[in-house]
């Protein structure tokens, strides 16, 4: 088998169906290179349903369950393309989503991407917060040097990601914010805001958006503090 131009990591856990939609959304992508599709597996039912899907290429099975960051770094270990892809197992992309991402990095300085994301389910509510708060908001930082490419939609030169030791295994929230941040050190990371992948509003609607901002926003202060890191468990 070839080497591949670029590897999709998708860690998944409980996912069942849900990864059936990301996965089939995989499979849909308009992308003239070799791609590789990776599911990092964290129980049987999910790794039952990533093997029954052809545009799988390899399933990497997560005994430690130890988090988002390090299931992406299992998958990222065995990827074969010079960009890696990261997206979530609640998340469905659209046919052209490799290929915008790729296409960045024709720029030999460029060593990361990132996009905005869109509710999966629909309502105006919806709609509305995740266009202000996860698209105007990246909007707005990222000029700044607060770089924060979100985990379900970002991707990595390979050789940058391995140069910052990839995701922070002892992270259990905002892992992707931090990686981010120690990216940017090594070249330019860009925010493509037509390049929208929609996800699962599940989150929102379990804790709720106020919840969730304040949440976001002490684990922030928390990450800037000399000496503090984000206590935030994933959720």
């Amino acid at each position: 088998m070839p080497a591949a131009d670029a590897s999709v990591v998708v860690p998944a856990r409980e996912e069942g169906s849900r990864l059936e939609r990301t996965l089939d959304s995989l499979a849909a992508q308009l992308f003239d290179g070799r791609l590789e599709v990776i599911v990092v597996a964290s129980d049987a039912t999910t790794e039952r349903v990533a093997r029954a899907q052809p545009a799988v290429d390899r399933v990497v099975v997560d005994d430690r369950r130890a988090g988002p960051g390090p299931a992406r770094n299992l998958g990222a270990a065995v990827a074969g393309g010079e960009v890696v892809l990261f997206t979530d197992a609640d998340t469905v992309v659209p046919p052209r989503w490799v290929r915008r991402h790729y296409r960045h990095y024709a720029t030999p300085e460029v060593v990361g991407v990132g996009g905005p994301l869109r509710p999966l389910e629909g309502g105006l509510r919806h709609r509305a917060l995740f266009r202000v708060l996860s698209d105007w908001w990246y909007r707005a930082c990222w000029p700044v040097g607060f770089v924060q490419q979100p985990g379900c939609n970002c991707s990595v030169r390979r050789t940058a990601f391995e140069a910052i030791g990839g995701f922070d295994d002892d992270l259990q929230f905002l892992e992707d914010t931090d990686l981010s941040l120690r990216l940017a050190r090594e070249g330019p990371v860009v925010y493509d805001h037509a390049c929208p992948v929609e996800t699962s509003t599940r989150r929102q609607n379990r804790v709720g958006y106020a919840r969730l901002f304040w949440t976001y926003l002490v684990g922030y202060l928390e990450y800037v503090l000399p000496g503090s890191s984000p206590t935030r468990d994933y959720f």
